[in-house]
């Protein structure tokens, strides 16, 4: 069987062939902006998305970050409060000849100082501890 149609070429056909051919490289250009579009909006989402996950995580470097410098900064006061304490207390005549005597054993003219042992009270308590210690081992 052969291919026995045979077209018929008057104004009509010719026209609506040609329209046809119109419609192909029109839909071809369609499908090519869609894409085209379709591509440069996933960029732009893409973007946006990875840029927002960039900042979220640098915020919350940043908080972590503040909250050390407060805990240093807390740190700080509390050692200043403590050393301002110190300067009051240094500028105390008392204070310091209760430091001499106690620390560096410093008397005043004619005064002896003498070197007391432990009180029986703290020597009782570690005795008391060790023999708590060795009751407990010879149990297990």
């Amino acid at each position: 069987m052969t291919n026995k149609i045979i077209k018929m070429l008057n104004k009509y056909t010719i026209d609506l062939d040609s329209k046809k051919e119109s419609l192909k490289g029109e839909r071809k250009v369609r499908r090519r902006r869609m894409i085209i579009v379709s591509m440069l909006a996933f960029v732009f989402i893409f973007a946006f998305i990875s840029g927002g996950i960039k900042q979220k995580v640098e915020n919350r470097a940043l908080k972590d970050e503040v909250r050390e410098t407060e805990l240093v900064l807390e740190e700080k006061q509390e050692k200043r409060a403590e050393l301002e304490q110190e300067i009051i207390q240094l500028n105390d005549e008392n204070y310091i000849r209760r430091i001499a005597r106690g620390d560096f054993f410093m008397s005043g003219s004619g005064e002896l100082i003498f070197s007391l042992p432990e009180s029986k009270k703290e020597s009782t308590q570690t005795e008391t501890q060790t023999n708590e210690n060795e009751d407990s081992e010879s149990k297990e």
